[in-house]
């Protein structure tokens, strides 16, 4: 599974997912805040297109203005395999650390629906990753490890060291993705293994180690949000 921001057509995402041998694919662009593209096309009408490539559908979401927040239309939530959220450029960034990981981790026990942590190495917007991730065991969500935000040195080394560390700390599940807003990035993820094995991190915690982990935990999310 790889959350994508795509700039490419879903169908050339999709036959270049099948040329390079993977088993399922996640579009989830930006929710409305961002300006994201929202349709019921997608959700509703776009289906499995290619044998053999599972479509995922999802959104990452923002943090909204309101305390807890975020800005998932749930009208379309019926129709999401999974749901991210991130901290993005909506979000006032100079409120410093300590705000902006409580609003994260409010939304996060507010929003059961959210599956996903996004890129929390991110440079602009600096969260207490311990925090974060002892957040993200409890409410059973995975840490986002972003290969593209690696690879395209739009993070610092130490940040994401810091970050695997904070998630083995916690015992928090992590998800490998390749966040490819070209198609030339996807399903890559050599930008962040080697944190992983410097970590020593436990292999079962990384939901995305197989097609069939990451599709088993979508689906324990599933049964998990249909409880709630």
């Amino acid at each position: 599974m790889y959350s994508l921001c795509g700039v490419h057509t879903h169908l050339e995402l999709l036959a270049e997912a099948k040329r390079l041998g993977m088993h399922a694919l996640a579009i989830t662009d930006h929710g409305p805040a961002l300006g994201g593209r929202v349709n019921s096309v997608f959700f509703d009408r776009f289906v499995n297109p290619f044998d053999g490539v599972r479509l995922l559908k999802g959104m990452e979401c923002n943090l909204a203005k309101e305390k807890g927040g975020i800005d998932l239309p749930a009208k379309y939530l019926p129709y999401m395999d999974v749901v991210l959220l991130g901290i993005h450029h909506n979000t006032e960034a100079a409120v410093g650390s300590a705000v902006l990981t409580d609003l994260l981790c409010t939304a996060m026990r507010q929003n059961p629906c959210v599956d996903i942590i996004t890129h929390l190495n991110d440079p602009s917007f600096p969260v207490n990753f311990a925090a974060v991730a002892a957040c993200a065991a409890q409410c059973g969500m995975a840490i986002e490890l972003n290969n593209s935000k690696t690879l395209n040195k739009r993070t610092t080394p130490e940040m994401t060291a810091a970050l695997v560390d904070a998630c083995a700390q916690a015992g928090c599940l992590v998800a490998v993705t390749g966040d490819a807003h070209v198609i030339t990035e996807l399903g890559r993820d050599e930008a962040v293994q080697p944190y992983l094995v410097q970590c020593a991190f436990p292999p079962e915690l990384v939901v995305t180690r197989s097609a069939e982990s990451a599709l088993g935990f979508i689906e324990r999310r599933r049964q998990y949000k249909k409880a709630k």
